[in-house]
C-alpha cells in the first residue's frame, strides 16, 4: 500500500495497523496523521510500547498514559487510581496512537482496552477510540516483566485469565494474540514503498530473511561483507547486542582522542518522576561528553534537513562561548552544523507533562541493537554471532541503506531467526491490505468512516 492511502484510510477515521518492512514511511506517515488530527482540533494521545520509542515520537508510554504502569494485574484498587487520576485524558482522547506495537505483549493490549472501555463507560473496542498501531512483527519481539513468566494463569485474577487459558493464546505474544485485536479488528495497511534501502541486492536478503527462506545466495551475499572494514576516515557505528559492549567501545575511543574533551549538561522542567522516566529513555546522555575528532550520531531529525535521527559526523570544533560553545558537526552528508540543544517532550495530547533539553547527539561509535530499532545509518559494523532474540540479527541489517554500508565481523544462522509466528502472520497481513486498497479504490476512504457498534457483546462477556 501506498503511504497516501494509507492517510487517506487513516483520515476517514478507521482504526489501524500501520506496517512494512523497516524503511517503508511508518513514522513518517504516522506524523503526518497526527499533524493532520491536531490541525483538525482533535485530540491526539501518542504513545509507544517502550520509552525510547516514546521519545522518537514525542509521546509517553502507553503504560504511563493508560495509568497501568508497572502493574501486570488490572485490580480494583488500581482501576480506582486510575479513574482518579487519568479519567479526563482518557475521556477527553479522540485518538491513540501506540508506536512500535511489535513490542507490546497481548495481555497489556488487553488491559489498556479494558481501561479505556471502563473509563470512557463504552462497550465498543477501546472505548470507541480510533486507535492506530504501528509497527512491524519482524521486529524486536514483546518483552515479559522480570518474574511475570509466560503462562495464561499468571495474567491476573480477572475474567481474560480463564480465556486465555481456554482458547490457547499467548498472553506475552504479540498484540494480535489478545481478544482486543479480534474486536477492534483494524484495517491493516501494510506499506510497500522502500525509502529506506537503495541497495536490490541488500533488499533482497531482507526480504528472504522476512519470509522465511534465507538461502545460500543470501548467505554467500552476507559472507562477502565478513572482515571488510570502513575506509580511513569514515565513521561507522557498532552495533552490539548488549550497552556493555557498545558503552565500553565507546568510552575507549574517546579516551584514545588527546584533544580537550568538553561536557553539555542536559536541563529539564516538570515533576522530578517524569523527568527520570523521559532521561532514562532517550538516547542523548545526562552529561554528554565529547572531544575534538570524536564520532557522534543526530538523535533527531533535522527540520532544515541536515541530518536526520542516525545521520554520522564528526565533532570538528566547538563554537565560540558567546555563542554558546556548542558542538560543530560535520556529517558525512557533507553538511556542517552547529549542534545546538534540541528538547525531549513526555506530551498528553498537546499538553507538555516533562521535559528534558540536550544537544542531540551522542557518541558513534556504539550502540546497542535495540536502540538501533528506527534509526538509518549510513555504515554499520556488527557482529551478529551472539544475537539472542529473534528479530535482533534483522534489526540490526535493515539499519542500513546498501550493502557498502555493512560491515560484518561475523554472523551466525541465528542472525537470520525471526519469530514464526510473524512469518504466520505476514501473509494474512497482506492480504487484508490489499483488501482494503481494493475497497478504497472501489468506495474511496467513505468506506472507512468509522462506525459505531451497535450491541453489548463485551459488557455481556464480563469484561468490565
Amino acid at each position: 500500500m501506498r503511504q497516501t492511502d494509507a492517510l487517506a484510510i487513516l483520515g476517514a477515521g478507521a482504526s489501524v495497523f500501520l506496517t512494512g518492512a523497516p524503511g517503508a514511511g511508518k513514522t513518517y506517515v504516522l506524523n503526518r496523521f497526527v499533524a493532520l488530527m491536531r490541525d483538525r482540533g482533535a485530540h491526539v494521545a501518542v504513545t509507544a510500547s517502550t520509552g525510547i520509542a516514546a521519545t522518537h515520537v514525542n509521546g509517553r508510554t502507553i503504560h504511563s498514559w493508560s495509568g497501568i504502569g508497572v502493574a501486570t494485574v488490572l485490580t480494583d484498587f488500581l482501576m480506582r487510581t486510575i479513574r482518579s487520576r487519568r479519567r479526563r485524558r482518557i475521556q477527553e482522547a479522540d485518538v491513540l496512537v501506540i508506536d512500535e506495537v511489535s513490542m507490546m505483549p497481548a495481555w497489556l493490549f488487553d488491559m489498556v482496552d479494558r481501561v479505556c472501555r471502563v473509563i470512557r463507560r463504552s462497550p465498543d473496542p477501546f472505548g470507541g477510540l480510533q486507535v492506530v498501531l504501528s509497527g512491524d512483527f519482524f521486529q524486536l519481539p514483546p518483552v515479559s516483566r522480570p518474574g511475570r513468566g509466560s503462562a495464561p494463569g499468571n495474567v491476573g485474577d480477572d475474567p481474560l485469565r480463564g480465556r486465555y487459558r481456554e482458547e490457547g493464546r499467548d498472553p506475552d505474544g504479540f498484540v494480535s494474540e489478545s481478544f482486543a485485536w479480534d474486536d477492534l479488528s483494524p484495517v491493516v495497511c501494510y506499506l510497500t514503498e522502500q525509502h529506506r534501502q537503495d541497495d536490490s541486492t541488500l533488499l533482497g536478503v531482507l526480504e528472504d530473511i522476512r519470509h522465511g527462506e534465507v538461502d545460500d545466495p543470501d548467505r554467500e551475499t552476507l559472507a562477502g561483507r565478513i572482515g571488510l572494514e570502513p575506509e580511513e576516515g569514515l565513521a561507522a557505528v557498532h552495533l552490539f547486542p548488549v550497552n556493555r559492549q557498545a558503552d565500553d567501545l565507546n568510552g575507549r575511543r574517546l579516551a584514545a582522542i588527546a584533544s580537550p574533551e568538553r561536557s553539555f549538561t542536559a536541563t529539564s522542567a516538570g515533576p522530578a518522576d517524569l523527568v527520570r522516566q523521559l532521561t532514562r529513555s532517550m538516547l542523548a546522555p545526562q552529561l554528554l561528553t565529547l572531544k575534538e575528532g570524536a564520532a557522534v550520531m543526530a538523535l533527531r531529525n533535522d527540520p532544515d534537513g541536515q541530518f536526520v535521527n542516525g545521520s554520522i559526523g564528526t565533532v570538528t570544533g566547538f563554537a565560540r562561548e558567546s555563542s554558546g560553545g556548542w558542538p560543530v558537526v560535520a556529517f558525512d552528508n557533507g553538511h556542517v552544523v552547529t549542534m545546538k540543544p534540541a528538547d525531549w517532550a513526555m506530551m498528553d495530547g498537546e499538553t507538555t507533562l516533562a521535559s528534558v533539553s540536550q544537544v542531540p547527539l551522542r557518541c558513534a561509535w556504539a550502540i546497542t541493537i535495540h536502540k538501533s530499532q528506527g534509526m538509518t545509518l549510513d555504515r554499520a559494523v556488527m557482529d551478529l554471532r551472539r544475537t539472542f532474540a529473534p528479530g535482533m540479527g534483522y534489526v540490526a541489517l535493515s539499519r542500513v541503506e546498501g550493502l557498502d554500508g555493512l560491515f560484518l565481523e561475523g554472523i551466525s544462522e541465528r542472525a537470520f531467526l525471526v519469530s514464526p509466528r510473524a512469518v504466520e502472520l505476514d501473509e494474512e497481513l497482506r492480504r487484508r491490505s490489499q483488501d482494503a486498497e481494493g475497497l478504497l479504490a472501489a468506495s474511496g476512504s467513505e468506506a472507512f468512516v468509522r462506525r459505531g457498534q451497535e450491541d453489548d457483546e463485551f459488557s455481556q462477556a464480563g469484561l468490565f
